[in-house]
């Protein structure tokens, strides 16, 4: 499956992103840890929305654990 789909490489959509990705100026590993959204309100709308990205990949994953924990393994 690797093989098959895994190294073969659009190169123009693989620079894209590239490019895209720089724009971001966070560190390879983050890809792992999912940016914190957080809506920035005016009144009872939302005007904007604020993109934190977290350092620590473990505190992340317990906050996760914590927030949707309650999920049920099986749908």
């Amino acid at each position: 499956m690797v093989e098959g789909y895994g190294v073969k490489v659009d190169q123009t959509l693989l620079k894209e992103v590239r490019e895209r990705f720089e724009k971001l100026n966070v560190a390879p590993y983050k890809g792992f840890i999912q940016p914190k959204l957080t809506p920035v309100m005016d009144g009872d709308k939302i005007k904007d929305v604020k993109i934190e990205y977290p350092t620590d990949f473990l505190k992340t994953q317990l906050e996760l654990g914590k927030n949707y924990g309650y999920l049920p393994l099986y749908n």
